[in-house]
């Protein structure tokens, strides 16, 4: 019996990250690079399904116990995931600046 293939759903939290962090690259008057690196970032959040449980659970107390796994990108932005059934829901995308 085959593996039903994991679908990718990005929250609006994520989609909403994603766009600030590109209007922020194309702010400083680099526009391809933001639409490159938005590019990239979507790559990266879609390729999280291949393997869902290569990264570890947050350390961050209260997306821990709601057992998100937490994806370095860049060493600069972290996605904040979970792989609910055949689906691996990406709730946002944040800055390691803004984790407290």
């Amino acid at each position: 019996m085959a593996e039903k293939e994991i679908r990718i759903t990005y929250k609006l939290p994520a989609i909403r990250s994603i766009a600030k962090i590109g209007n922020y690259i194309a702010d400083k008057g680099y526009p391809k690079t933001a639409d490159n690196f938005i590019s990239e970032l979507y790559k990266f959040g879609n390729s999280l399904k291949n393997f869902p449980e290569k990264y570890p659970i947050c350390r961050k107390e209260t997306w821990a116990k709601r057992n998100l796994r937490c994806a370095v990108f860049e060493k600069n932005y972290i996605f904040i995931y979970k792989l609910v059934r055949n689906k691996l829901v990406i709730f946002n995308v944040v800055h390691v600046l803004t984790i407290s």
